[in-house]
């Protein structure tokens, strides 16, 4: 989304994932909604960032 942002394309984004459960059900290598979070609450703010909702999504 930092590329799209940066070329004035978008000023926020929304990422759509599924929760652990409904993860576990998917081929491998598939990205999760807590993962999601606590990813974003471990790594801190940065310069890049821009507003982002993040929906989790089950079965």
């Amino acid at each position: 989304m930092t590329i799209f942002h940066r070329l004035g394309v978008i000023d926020a984004g929304v990422e759509v994932v599924p929760v652990k459960a409904f993860a576990d059900q998917m081929s491998t290598g598939v990205s999760y909604f807590e993962q999601f979070v606590w990813d974003l609450e471990q790594r801190g703010v940065a310069d890049i960032d821009i507003p982002v909702l993040v929906l989790g999504l089950t079965a």
